[in-house]
């Protein structure tokens, strides 16, 4: 089978907002027992404190995703610094977490052996660790969500990866996703993969 012996982690970027699409997103992972990440912008948990509380107080991870969602690879450093510190500290401010890991906006300038520099010089300042992701949903793509057409290429992307056993799968906080997550968690299964926390 697909995911005998291999596991994903659920991940989501772009949130908290919007807030019903996380409320169903967190209800979903609630029902289904899993523990997920979540890459959020700043400027959203500025506006959304309430929702960036509750990711955390179910025990997801809360990572940063920049404050606006710029290209990274195209700012000056002092911008990528502003972006990543000013997030840092509104989470933490928020939360009481302070993040670990920055996912860059589009992975820019966060792919291995494509790193930007200025990127992974303020990420090192800030102790954050830089990932990216290894099953993109295209959740964002119209149509949005993960039908039957993103379910086909999802299960292209593992096995284009047949070595590999942990595979950290994208998604992003939006209504179409959040209502065809149960599909997805269900799909992920029957493949045989185990969902592993973060």
């Amino acid at each position: 089978m697909l995911g005998d012996g291999k596991s994903v982690v659920l991940s989501f970027d772009d949130g908290p907002a919007p807030v019903s699409a996380l409320e169903s997103i967190l209800r979903t992972l609630r029902e289904n027992e899993i523990l997920a990440e979540f890459y959020v912008l700043g400027d959203e948990v500025r506006r959304y404190p309430g929702a960036a509380s509750m990711i955390v107080s179910q025990g997801h991870d809360i990572q940063n995703h920049s404050w606006s969602h710029p290209n990274l690879a195209r700012e000056t450093e002092q911008n990528v610094r502003w972006e990543l510190e000013q997030t840092q500290n509104i989470i933490r401010e928020t939360t009481g977490v302070t993040p670990t890991r920055i996912r860059p906006p589009y992975g820019a300038g966060g792919f291995r052996g494509h790193l930007d520099p200025e990127l992974a010089d303020v990420a090192r300042e800030l102790s954050l660790t830089i990932v990216t992701w290894d099953i993109d949903t295209e959740d964002w793509k119209a149509p949005q969500g993960l039908g039957p057409g993103k379910i086909a290429y999802i299960e292209t992307q593992f096995m284009q990866q047949p070595r590999k056993v942990s595979f950290n799968v994208l998604m992003h906080v939006q209504s179409a996703t959040a209502r065809d997550l149960p599909a997805l968690i269900s799909q992920l299964r029957e493949w045989g993969f185990a969902i592993a926390e973060p």
